[in-house]
């Protein structure tokens, strides 16, 4: 087949631009995501504290459990030195290098295995990095995105190490790798079914296809390194009751946690048909290149080396991770690039470099004229159409309420607050712990209540809830109309400030703090076209026309592409 033909000089490397270009272009965001500022102050807290066991309660004035074992310290500590001592700055380079790696732990093995001048290479390649998005938002969840594909090289080069000592020693690296991971992020669980999807897929290849199943030896060490791994995952300060706790919550008894149906990141693939990352579209490309290349290569293997069970176990284990929940998509493209980039070579191995038909050369355009499709989109996506309330650059997104909690700040509004989940992260982390928050992204020590929250952030038992949870101040995004409708319509509630992001409500009986002049130019150049129409839709409702005239403007000028692809007609 022609995509395995190997690229003359030189030219192989004119693939690697592109894919340098999209990491440092489509990546090229602001914090959009919470969760990041609640690591931070989880880390703030073990120094202040001088322990690693967290207080889940300290930032929230609501019932909160303590009882949750959470373990990502060794992350959350290095990222609030980064954050800290070095800068903000330094969160962005570190989101561009874990990608930069994993692209090049791909690459890497496909020069080893002598095809990283076939046109195919690139296209995993970049495959892979544009499904490792939601595994790249800067937070713990960068150190599993990596740690995954660690893994995977790991399993791979064993797999193709022709010396057994050398094989032995990748082997060995696993249980090293685990021990370092469960410490960083609970990533490290879902990691494990790859494992033992791969020591499952070579048990089978002993049995039903031989002729690619490991030498006993080195399986031997595998499975022995496997076993390791398991005790390792209780080498964390919170011991054996760690990983205890996650064997009952997600094995033993596992139910659907209330939060599950509030979290973006546990919605289902099916529900990010058609935005900017183009998900579904990698999904069929993953798909079609496993197929074609493991058809081929069954097709010319002899028998008893058709079907390679390792390949088809780690995969099969993977392909629902990124069809059911958005957080872990990175989950199959990381097995799956090692495994195109093995099959392939096992495919020119086996005498599909000189093709026996004509019709051929077709894949190979195909495979080119795809990756120029998806670098073009990445990189103009990343331009026009920005992902959620982001932008092309740096800086805080406009998930998380900068200004509005600035104000709140100056005019100490607090010390408890009503919010939404998605801005309690931020909140927590700019004005802890003076104020605290109703909630954050956190969910999880709020469960017991979430069933409540959900339906207060949805407009429903209004009264009842401000009623049993009284509150000092109000920060409401601005993409919950209806929440947003009963502080509005409420006499005991009147509106303060608002911001790109949300709206500040005060009690009525409550002087309204002025608004500073730096505050004054909040919208003045907004970035996203999502956020400019939901401030808009706000300003109008309120009755505040010069911001909706200057919004307006903007949608018309700055922010006239992305708006047209969030179907606002042109600002007159």
């Amino acid at each position: 087949m022609c995509y395995a033909n190997a690229m003359p000089g030189c030219r192989r490397w004119v693939f690697a631009v592109p894919i340098a270009l999209v990491i440092g272009v489509r990546f090229a965001e602001p914090i959009q995501d919470g969760d990041l500022f609640w690591h931070l102050a989880y880390a703030r807290q073990m120094l202040d504290r001088g322990t690693l066991h967290l207080d889940h309660a300290a930032f929230s004035w609501m019932p909160a459990t303590t009882e949750v074992i959470y373990c990502s310290w060794l992350s959350e500590l290095g990222l609030y030195a980064l954050h800290e001592r070095v800068g903000p700055w330094a969160i962005f380079a570190l989101r561009h290098l874990v990608l930069a790696a994993v692209a090049y732990l791909a690459w890497a093995q496909a020069c080893r295995l002598g095809i990283a001048g076939s046109v195919l290479v690139p296209l995993v390649v970049l495959v892979l990095v544009l499904g490792s998005y939601f595994g790249s938002l800067p937070k713990p969840e960068l150190c599993s995105l990596l740690g995954t594909s660690l893994l995977a090289f790991l399993l791979f080069r064993v797999k193709r190490e022709a010396d057994a000592a050398r094989a032995a020693r990748y082997a060995v690296a696993i249980p090293l790798l685990v021990l370092l991971w469960v410490n960083l992020h609970g990533g490290v669980f879902l990691a494990l079914l790859v494992l033992t999807a791969a020591i499952a897929g070579e048990a089978a290849n002993r049995r039903w296809s031989p002729g690619v199943a490991l030498p006993a030896p080195v399986f031997r060490r595998l499975v022995v390194a496997s076993a390791l791994a398991l005790p390792a995952l209780a080498m964390t300060p919170y011991g054996v009751a760690y990983p205890r706790q996650t064997l009952a919550d997600f094995v033993l008894t596992p139910r659907v946690r209330p939060d599950f149906a509030w979290n973006a990141a546990h919605l289902p693939l099916t529900a990010r048909v058609g935005s900017p990352l183009h998900l579904e579209e990698l999904g069929v490309i993953m798909i079609v290149t496993l197929l074609g290349l493991g058809g081929a290569r069954a097709a010319r293997a002899a028998a008893g080396a058709r079907i390679d069970w390792m390949v088809v176990l780690v995969n099969a284990v993977a392909v629902p991770f990124f069809f059911v929940w958005s957080r872990t998509t990175f989950l199959w493209p990381a097995v799956f690039a090692p495994s195109a980039i093995m099959l392939l070579a096992d495919v020119r191995a086996l005498g599909a470099a000189r093709p026996a038909w004509p019709a051929a050369w077709p894949v190979r355009e195909a495979c080119v004229a795809v990756f120029v499709y998806l670098t073009a989109i990445a990189v103009y996506g990343a331009w026009a159409r920005p992902f959620g309330q982001s932008w092309l650059g740096y800086g805080i997104g406009y998930v998380n309420p900068v200004v509005e909690a600035e104000y709140v700040a100056r005019h100490r509004l607090g010390p408890r607050l009503y919010n939404v989940g998605d801005a309690g992260g931020y909140l927590l982390w700019r004005l802890g712990p003076d104020v605290q928050v109703m909630a954050d992204s956190r969910s999880f020590p709020f469960l017991s209540w979430f069933d409540e929250h959900h339906a207060f952030i949805h407009g429903r038992d209004f009264e009842g809830f401000t009623t049993r949870y009284p509150a000092d101040a109000a920060v409401i995004d601005l993409d919950k109309p209806l929440l947003l409708e009963r502080f509005l319509a409420a006499p005991q509630w009147r509106l303060a400030f608002y911001g790109p992001t949300s709206a500040v409500f005060v009690p009525a009986g409550r002087e309204v703090p002025p608004i500073d002049a730096d505050l004054a130019t909040r919208f003045a150049h907004l970035r996203n076209a999502g956020t400019a129409l939901r401030v808009l839709a706000f300003a109008e409702r309120v009755g505040d026309a010069a911001t909706a005239d200057e919004v307006r403007r903007q949608l018309a000028g700055p922010l006239r592409i992305q708006a047209s692809w969030h179907g606002a007609p042109p600002a007159s």
